[in-house]
């Protein structure tokens, strides 16, 4: 069963002398994040990087100096810096996407109890910015902010891939096409064709996928002067609860809050 990706698939690399000790680094925060709260003992780290425990030791010690890994005791388990939570937020908050969006999703998740989430596009994935959890019993691909969820799968990306180029769009599609069939049984073809209804009717429901078949919710894009999407808002709830009065709701007052944020994003620009 395929689960959210809070970090992408390692791409091929290509190192030169210059960068080979920036790739050991990487690797090393990968690492440690893939032990999520349990933090990763010196040989952890040394059988999944395949790194001597001297090399560790010193890019562990360096890394350490900068706040990107921390080691709580003198000896023990290595943890994610919290630097790392400082650079994360500030570069969620481009253009101060996110802090507008907050209060969005609050509003939201008061008036009708389900979770709301911020998406934006991230490569091949639709990366989660933002969630704010109502009170009704949910499931979602995005279980935390910084999630990322696979393109074509769930409200919030077709709601993002409905508004970009098609040329971009296409290639999203072209190299997401056989995870998507084959761990979620969507195909490419229905993806396009939500697609071309989003960009219709202005929000989506998302595709039926055979690993969260109950559940689904409506997501509207927040789209800048030239119609792009700069963000999705998404909801998630049970298929059952979702009624043709309580989706038409739902869509209105989503719409209405994705407008506001792209007018105070339009202003921000301008001023900028």
């Amino acid at each position: 069963m395929p689960q959210t990706e809070s970090m992408p698939p390692r791409p091929q690399r290509c190192s030169t002398q210059g960068t080979q000790m920036l790739d050991r680094s990487f690797e090393i925060l990968q690492a440690i994040a893939a032990r999520g709260e349990a933090g990763a003992s010196i040989e952890m780290l040394s059988a999944e990087t395949q790194l001597s425990r001297a090399t560790l030791y010193r890019l562990l010690k360096a890394m350490k100096s900068y706040g990107f890994v921390r080691l709580p005791r003198l000896r023990g388990h290595y943890f994610l810096g919290y630097e790392l939570l400082t650079l994360g937020a500030q570069a969620g908050n481009t253009g101060g996407l996110r802090e507008l969006a907050r209060p969005a999703l609050m509003r939201l998740s008061e008036a009708f109890q389900d979770s709301f989430f911020l998406f934006v596009q991230d490569g091949y994935y639709a990366l989660c910015l933002e969630i704010q959890e109502g009170c009704n019993p949910t499931k979602s691909f995005a279980h935390c902010v910084g999630a990322r969820v696979l393109s074509g799968v769930g409200q919030g990306s077709l709601a993002l891939l409905s508004h970009m180029p098609t040329a971009k769009r296409n290639e999203i599609l072209n190299h997401n096409a056989p995870r998507l069939l084959r761990e979620y049984g969507i195909a490419a073809d229905a993806v396009r064709e939500a697609v071309t209804q989003v960009r219709h009717q202005g929000y989506t429901c998302g595709l039926t996928d055979k690993i969260l078949p109950f559940y689904t919710g409506v997501a509207v894009p927040i789209r800048d002067i030239d119609g792009a999407a700069m963000g999705a808002l998404s909801s998630a709830l049970l298929t059952s609860r979702l009624t043709q009065a309580y989706q038409q709701r739902l869509v209105e007052t989503m719409r209405r809050e994705a407008e506001v944020i792209a007018e105070r994003l339009s202003t921000i620009l301008e001023r900028a």
